[in-house]
């Protein structure tokens, strides 16, 4: 039930790409999750800005990073994924600024088991 923070696993506004700087983040999970191969995790995807989510953007990020995980050889029994929209922001909304804005538009990573 501990929840991993991927600090600066970020996305495009209204977007499930993710932002460059954020490819290094992604790498480190998929390298986690290789090492630890009892690992069980849930991806929670987030948004920013909105309290209404539009087509579904946090599910479709959380999906972005099970799919990588998915294709880079992880196991699909030992990751599933669900969108939380802007129920759990780290800043509250309207975010005071862009900076604000992109830590709200994340994935974190629940641990299942380990």
């Amino acid at each position: 039930g501990e929840l991993l923070k991927l600090k600066g696993l970020n996305f495009y506004n209204m977007s499930n790409v993710i932002l460059p700087d954020s490819r290094p983040i992604l790498d480190e999970l998929l390298q986690i999750m290789n090492e630890n191969p009892s690992l069980k995790v849930e991806i929670q995807g987030h948004i920013c800005c909105k309290e209404v989510e539009v087509e579904d953007i946090s599910i479709k990020r959380a999906k972005t990073v099970y799919n990588f995980l998915l294709s880079n050889g992880v196991m699909a029994n030992r990751i599933s994924y669900k969108g939380f929209a802007s129920t759990r922001p780290i800043y509250p909304l309207p975010e005071k600024n862009e900076e604000e804005r992109i830590a709200n538009r994340r994935v974190e990573i629940l641990i299942l088991q380990k």
